[in-house]
């Protein structure tokens, strides 16, 4: 490995500038010029570049090469080597300078500038309710996620309830038997409620009435008129159950209201 010594032509010296150097000692004349470049350590690999060499013979080498990135480089790191041959530069060590200036704080400019033209103090409200943001939609997303599972729930209870007996036969059934024991309510309910959730696929034994009306407009929003008679109906019921003294003529009168509903809604269309 041979070494010269070498000398920048400028004292003066800012990023990406194009300079010269000059360099003499005892240089190789097997040296290939066409494979010529700077040997350098990783942290320095894409800040020094050799643009040409001007002139190269035994005794002398003059070349151009620019510097892209500000700081103090000593000419003793740069090795100028074809892949075969190095040759050490020895030199004074050189600074570069950054083109920007310096900010009133005293630290390094951005490379682009403030992207607005005065300098704007994020509040710490803003932080606040973007967290708080996040954290609904974290909550609502959950929601939804527990809520989707619950009702695929209650649909596969509903298969529990599937029977080879038809819809209306079975209530009709039911209804006769309670007619031999004086139509007692919470019997003639059952069975209205089960009529309903095999004709509309109703979770009617594990909603509130009012549950099951939203869960009837929103599965079958199609059958209006069928979920405003099951709604007169339900609320009858309870005011029903309110009545201790209930007397034989009423329940026959609201029975044929339920053989009325049941004769009228033939249940989901298949």
């Amino acid at each position: 490995m041979s070494a010269v010594n070498c000398q920048v032509n400028k004292e003066k010296i800012t990023v990406g500038e194009p300079l010269q150097l000059t360099c003499s000692g005892d240089i190789d004349s097997k040296f290939s010029l066409e494979k010529a470049e700077f040997k350098l350590a990783e942290i320095n690999k894409y800040t020094v570049k050799l643009i040409k060499i001007n002139s190269f013979n035994k005794g002398e080498a003059n070349l151009d090469f620019t510097i892209y990135s500000p700081g103090e480089y000593k000419l003793s790191e740069l090795i100028l080597t074809d892949g075969l041959s190095e040759i050490n530069l020895n030199g004074p060590a050189v600074k570069v300078e950054s083109v920007l200036k310096p900010t009133s704080e005293g630290k390094a400019p951005e490379p682009f500038g403030p992207l607005l033209p005065i300098g704007i103090a994020t509040p710490a409200y803003y932080y606040f309710f973007l967290a708080s943001f996040f954290i609904v939609i974290i909550l609502y997303g959950a929601y939804r996620i527990k809520r989707h599972l619950y009702y695929k729930k209650l649909k596969t209870k509903l298969i529990q309830h599937i029977s080879p007996i038809d819809i209306d036969t079975q209530f009709y059934k039911s209804i006769r038997l309670a007619e031999k024991m004086d139509y007692p309510l919470d019997q003639i309910e059952k069975a209205f409620r089960l009529y309903n959730l095999r004709a509309y696929e109703l979770p009617m034994f594990d909603l509130s009435n009012e549950r099951i009306l939203k869960y009837f407009k929103r599965n079958h929003p199609r059958y209006k008129n069928t979920r405003l008679s099951l709604q007169k109906l339900l609320d009858e019921f309870v005011e029903l159950q309110k009545n201790n003294d209930l007397l034989m003529e009423e329940k026959n009168k609201f029975v044929k209201k339920l053989y009325r509903f049941v004769s009228t809604n033939k249940g989901l269309e298949q």
